[in-house]
């Protein structure tokens, strides 16, 4: 599920770092390719939320070449299998995560001790860093919606 999530967050933060806005028709493709309403809502939730706050970098396609590239040492490299690296540095150029996040995950994967970072531990070490960091006013939890609920 979570894998889900950050499909759609990088999709939609892809878009909108081309210039292109978020319509319906957009989010129904995201229904129509599978994605479930509470997906959607949660990936558009936390998007919502990185804006409002102003944490979420804006770059253009000109500024991502001035990223700095974190170099991985030799110990480092054998952690992350290359389409997991490829997957970091991408979150990284389209500004979903910052300097200090790459950081934080090559840490938390070298502390955790938990052998080769495929996309799916990628995945849950970006989550866990993203959705349960102290500026959010919503935990992971609070933000996942089984589909089914009402509001009043």
């Amino acid at each position: 599920m979570y894998d889900r999530i950050m499909q759609i967050i990088s999709e939609m933060i892809g878009r909108m770092q081309e210039g292109d806005k978020l319509t319906v028709m957009q989010f129904k493709e995201l229904e129509n390719r599978g994605f479930t309403v509470a997906e959607i809502s949660t990936a558009l939730s936390w998007i919502a939320e990185r804006i409002e706050n102003s944490m979420l970098e804006r770059t253009d396609h000109a500024m991502r070449s001035e990223h700095s590239h974190r170099i991985l040492n030799d110990s480092e490299r054998l952690m992350f299998s290359a389409e997991a690296w490829g997957k970091l540095i991408h979150f990284r150029e389209i500004g979903l995560l910052q300097s200090e996040h790459v950081e934080m995950i090559i840490e938390r994967a070298s502390m955790m001790n938990i052998g080769t970072v495929d996309n799916s531990t990628l995945t849950m070490l970006i989550v866990s860093l993203l959705f349960q960091d102290e500026d959010s006013k919503h935990s992971v939890h609070r933000m996942l919606l089984k589909g089914d609920e009402q509001i009043h």
